[in-house]
């Protein structure tokens, strides 16, 4: 049945929302794929395949879009083949294109007819006579490539199906020669466009597609051809739960594909031939054995992710700062996009400074607001992105509705992180960025840091730490681009100033801000003011003591302490400790778990 209403937007409307509305997400993922594969070239001329649902037309004004643009020149035909549809599932189709301006080509065909008597996978067979149909189509009319609307979903569905199904590990590729149609290509302009993306655009316009025009869909005897429909429909759903863990899952199956280390696979497969592991092998030990001697010392480790002494051990044998800084531009290249969590600290303000100097617009800021970051930290973030004029997204955190983060347990920054990477996450996946990157480094390893358990779940980066950078010398390179961080003092969240088991309350957070603030207005640069119930415990360098002391300064801090709402001012002999909150978890034999983040007070 047509679908038609009185309200049914004009094909100009729906090429302005293509330009502004729906640029980022479909048209320039389109051309982002385009570039990426080099899917379009100089004389081209491409039938892009409709089969009356969203994605093909969709497909099918985009590359209209492209054509106005007229950068190079090539040619398109809009081709539909009919394999047998329905009448009114016939007139959808040209009503749609009617509607959205398409000028169509159509052909007839009796597949429909043809394999409807074949019992064992008539849908493969099917797909293939329909493929081999437009290819002929495509070439008597002058054509040396056919578009198909596969999209950024199905490349992932594929991708999955294949290991959980098949055994194996392979992808729908961007673009494909013909084996039986010489001088022919397949390409998949759709690669990069999300499914959501496409719905959404539908919807907007209020446009109605086919969803299903196969006659074996309604007959319950084809169950083998059902039973594969399903198990993408398993697929989809088992996504859609993954998603729930961890927001980047689709891109990082995607990227699963593209990040093929060969020489950690078993066997793999290549033009036909098999290849194993075992093949290269001894001869791999006898030359690594070899080289040993040749330079007279051991082999070096490559830097490992999981923490602990190896990065220490490597420390003495890695290169020189400038190595790292190349090595991090380089990690960041193979990135493409990213967003950086951005708190303005020493570290997230290097790498985003960095990232951005390697990525231009494809890095963006996104910064978290919340009772637990002192505003002063969130206005330096605000000034500094301006300053450098790199895109700043912000992101609404509420940790006191965390389940259990008010309670303070040793697994309090595990609880945050999740939440907070998870939001940043979505901003991220709503403005295109492919990766979240965080600013943890090689000292970050050395404290109880349950955070990183969360990283790690959630698919975070840690670009610093990849590229073996330490804190010195991230101050060191910060001074070199004249960060105005690169002595500014390590700080942390203001929950990390609880003792763990305390009650964390947005009242108690202001008063420690309001305690620091008045520090560092006194000229104290590392500072901590600790909360044991209204019990307020300074820690200061060992050098600052005698400052501290000053009858003036000792007097007024102790007032206005106790005006924020303090009962006691104390100041720690020990002197100021990153961490020395952690000691209460040894000494009640907590678990210190080896997997640690950012975020230590």
């Amino acid at each position: 049945m047509v679908h038609a209403s009185g309200s049914d937007k004009g094909y100009l409307e729906i090429e302005q929302d293509l330009r502004k509305r729906f640029r980022k997400n479909l048209w320039c993922r389109f051309t982002k794929a385009i570039r990426e594969y080099n899917l379009v070239q100089e004389g081209d001329r491409i039938a892009v395949c409709i089969s009356g649902g969203k994605d093909s037309m969709l497909m099918a004004k985009l590359f209209q879009e492209l054509k106005r643009h007229d950068k190079f020149d090539f040619d398109v035909r809009f081709l539909v083949m009919d394999p047998g549809y329905r009448t009114e599932n016939r007139q959808l189709i040209e009503h749609n294109a009617e509607r959205l301006n398409i000028p169509l080509t159509i052909f007839e065909s009796d597949i429909f007819e043809s394999v409807f008597h074949i019992e064992s996978s008539p849908c493969y067979l099917c797909a293939r006579m329909r493929r081999g149909h437009l290819y002929s189509k495509a070439k008597e009319l002058g054509c040396n490539k056919i578009a198909l609307g596969h999209h950024f979903d199905d490349v992932i569905e594929t991708i999955l199906m294949g290991m959980l199904y098949g055994a194996q590990v392979q992808t729908m590729m961007p673009k494909l020669h013909s084996t039986n149609f010489e001088g022919m290509e397949l390409i998949r302009p759709m690669y990069l466009i999300r499914e959501e993306h496409i719905k959404a655009w539908r919807d907007h316009n209020d446009l109605h597609f086919l969803q299903c025009a196969c006659k074996f869909t309604q007959n319950s005897a084809f169950r083998g051809d059902l039973e594969n429909t399903s198990k993408r429909r398993e697929i989809k759903e088992l996504i859609r739960q993954l998603r729930r863990i961890n927001p980047f899952v689709e891109n990082n199956i995607f990227k699963s594909v593209e990040n093929v280390n060969l020489s950690t696979i078993i066997a793999y497969k290549q033009d036909g031939v098999r290849h194993h592991f075992l093949d290269a092998y001894q001869t791999a030990q006898a030359d690594a054995g070899h080289l040993e001697v040749m330079q007279g010392e051991p082999a070096r480790n490559d830097i490992g992710h999981d923490g602990g002494q190896t990065e220490k051990a490597c420390c003495a044998q890695e290169g020189p700062v400038d190595e790292k800084l190349a090595r991090l531009k380089s990690h960041l290249r193979e990135l493409g996009s990213v967003a950086v969590a951005f708190s303005s600290g020493v570290d997230s303000t290097f790498l985003l400074k960095v990232a951005h100097e390697v990525l231009g617009e494809n890095a963006a800021a996104v910064t978290a607001r919340s009772c637990v970051f002192p505003d002063r930290e969130a206005a330096e973030a605000d000034a500094f992105c301006i300053k450098e004029g790199i895109a700043q997204y912000i992101y609404e955190a509420d940790e006191l509705a965390i389940e259990g983060f008010s309670d303070n347990p040793p697994d309090r920054c595990y609880l945050c992180k999740k939440e907070l990477f998870g939001g940043i996450g979505r901003i991220a996946q709503e403005h295109g960025f492919s990766y979240v990157i965080e600013g943890s480094n090689m000292d970050d390893l050395g404290d109880y840091r349950p955070g990183l358990r969360a990283i790690a779940e959630l698919g975070i980066k840690s670009p610093l730490r990849e590229a073996g950078l330490y804190k010195q010398e991230i101050r060191e390179l910060s001074r070199r681009y004249g960060l105005p961080t690169w002595d500014k003092p390590s700080y942390a969240c203001l929950a990390s100033r609880f003792v763990y088991g305390e009650t964390i309350t947005e009242e108690k957070l202001r008063m420690v801000e309001r305690a620091e603030q008045l520090l560092m207005d006194k000229g104290f640069g590392q500072m901590r003011v600790r909360i044991h119930g209204t019990l307020a415990r300074i820690e200061i360098p060992v050098g600052d003591f005698g400052k501290i002391l000053q009858e003036e300064i000792r007097t007024e801090i102790a007032d206005k302490f106790q005006e924020y709402g303090f009962s006691y001012v104390t100041f720690d002999l020990q002197g100021y400790q990153t961490g020395s909150m952690n000691k209460t978890l040894r000494r009640n034999n907590e678990p210190v778990f080896e997997d640690r983040a950012s975020g230590r007070g």
